[in-house]
């Protein structure tokens, strides 16, 4: 097994983290926002650093990872699960409004692990609850998908798509290119009004995007 702590360590430097927290500031303010209501139960799975679930304004939040830095970064209010996604307490079954994950998917072993992931977040979902997936594409960014060692599973759009299909969700937006993969390495610019231009742009437009976006709603 991969050691995931060891592993985010190397990756992300303090500043590299501190970085990464200002635009997801930003990105949370901007954009994600609009898909949660200060009364929603949002979870967070692969949560990380923490860097959405802290930033997003809701009534409760569930950070889930296996890694136990995650503790270390969750703000006062997370409340954390230091379990594997497909390991969620039974007890949460139909409680919860929006499952969001970031650049999760990939690191699963394999696709069938991923529709049981999936799965298992719709379990937790209230009826017509919402999960939001920001996810590296492979047919934007081609062999540099591979360029970090835990990545394992390739997904793209049509498999995105299919994905929910199966699982039982209706999608309701798909935003192909959507932010750059490079965010993941520290180089897209952090000034807030940077990062609003460039979603302003229409997404065709937009430069070395490479991370697709979904939402979709539990039917």
């Amino acid at each position: 097994m991969i050691p995931v702590q060891k592993c985010y360590e190397n990756r992300f430097s303090k500043l590299g983290v501190d970085k990464r927290n200002k635009i997801w500031e930003t990105l949370c303010k901007v954009y994600f926002q609009k898909f949660i209501k200060k009364s929603d139960v949002v979870m967070d799975l692969g949560a990380g650093y923490c860097e959405f679930i802290n930033n997003i304004d809701c009534f409760k939040k569930y950070a889930v990872d296996i890694n136990p830095d995650t503790k270390k970064y969750a703000k006062a209010g997370v409340t954390v699960i230091q379990k594997d996604a497909s390991s969620l307490p039974d007890n949460l079954k139909n409680s919860v409004d929006v499952v969001f994950m970031s650049n999760f998917l990939e690191h699963l072993n394999s696709k069938d692990e991923v529709l049981e992931v999936i799965l298992k977040a719709k379990n937790i979902l209230k009826k017509g609850g919402r999960i939001m997936i920001l996810q590296p594409n492979i047919d934007l960014v081609k062999e540099k998908y591979w360029d970090f060692f835990d990545h394992k599973t390739a997904l793209n759009e049509s498999s995105l798509g299919e994905l929910m299909d199966i699982a039982g969700f209706k999608t309701e937006i798909f935003i192909k290119r959507f932010l750059p993969y490079s965010a993941a390495k520290n180089r897209f610019p952090t000034p807030p009004f940077i990062i609003r231009l460039y979603l302003a742009l229409p997404s065709l437009l937009r430069p070395l995007a490479g991370q697709s976006f979904i939402v979709a709603n539990k039917k």
